[in-house]
């Protein structure tokens, strides 16, 4: 009997196992495609990953440094630090809305984890965002040993506060991960969903404090600011990265808690509307 249970057991362990790593392995392929059909053809390749956020700085920080008049201390920094995880919000997010219409092909031809084609989308963008955030994060490194010149105790503590980014990234891609998926499941029954987000993506923007401070408003604004995740993320990478004091520390639960909720409700929605893909593709 219990040689019969232990064979059971072993055989429902190797089914599992085999399900997850073809899910995994359907997932790396859909990803590598991602990021090798970005830059095809592409002369300056993967330089687009850096020139992207850079150019988005210096355009907006001459903009709003110099004749919006916005008083926020090493201004550029500030306004990249913000830039890269709105980036990769948004291109997740407005490129994932319609993806499943997009392989409506694939998905009536074959079956698969149909979740893999919103994910990614979503790690080919956390790839690209990465690799930009690593070079910021030496960039800064950097100028603290050689320009500032921090010792080995400074040093170590600045490190250790950038430590607060691996929590945040993990916050953000959950956030991304479920907007998304409510946002292209929805998008197969309702194809206005797309112009939807495009528009929502732009009101969102000037909505998160990524060009401006929050002490730039009146103080009885500032909660209202935190019902939306981006702002408590965008806050996390200011501190991490350049030691600036999050406004309100009080309401710091309200964006993991929305970004938990919207993750969770993102698979909920994506697996009720999953079923019904083929009649309206």
């Amino acid at each position: 009997m219990q040689e019969g249970i232990a064979v059971l057991l072993l055989v429902i362990d190797m089914v599992i196992s085999t399900k997850w790593r073809h899910w995994l392995d359907f997932l790396i392929v859909m990803t590598q495609k991602e990021i090798k059909a970005r830059y095809k053809h592409a002369v300056l390749g993967f330089l687009w990953i850096v020139i992207n956020p850079l150019s988005q700085m210096l355009v907006m920080g001459f903009v709003f440094q110099f004749f919006v008049l916005v008083r926020v201390d090493n201004y550029f920094l500030f306004l990249f630090a913000g830039l890269l995880p709105w980036n990769f919000f948004a291109q997740s997010l407005i490129k994932a809305t319609p993806a499943f219409f997009y392989e409506r092909n694939l998905i009536k031809k074959a079956k698969f984890p149909r979740e893999a084609i919103v994910l990614s989308i979503i790690l080919s963008n956390l790839f690209h965002f990465l690799v930009a955030l690593g070079l910021l994060v030496l960039i800064l490194v950097a100028d603290k040993i050689f320009i500032e010149g921090y010792v080995f105790s400074q040093l170590l503590l600045y490190v250790g506060r950038m430590m607060w980014l691996i929590p945040t990234m993990f916050l953000l891609v959950i956030f991304t991960v479920g907007l998304s998926l409510i946002t292209a499941s929805l998008n197969v029954r309702f194809r206005d969903v797309t112009f939807i987000v495009q528009l929502a993506v732009t009101l969102w923007f000037y909505a998160t404090p990524i060009v401006y401070g929050l002490n730039l408003l009146p103080e009885w604004f500032w909660p209202f600011f935190y019902l939306n995740p981006m702002t408590f993320i965008t806050e996390l990478f200011h501190y991490a990265l350049l030691n600036l004091p999050i406004t309100l520390i009080e309401f710091w639960w309200l964006g993991p808690l929305i970004a938990c909720y919207t993750c969770y409700l993102g698979v909920v929605v994506f697996h009720k509307e999953n079923k019904d893909f083929d009649d309206w593709l």
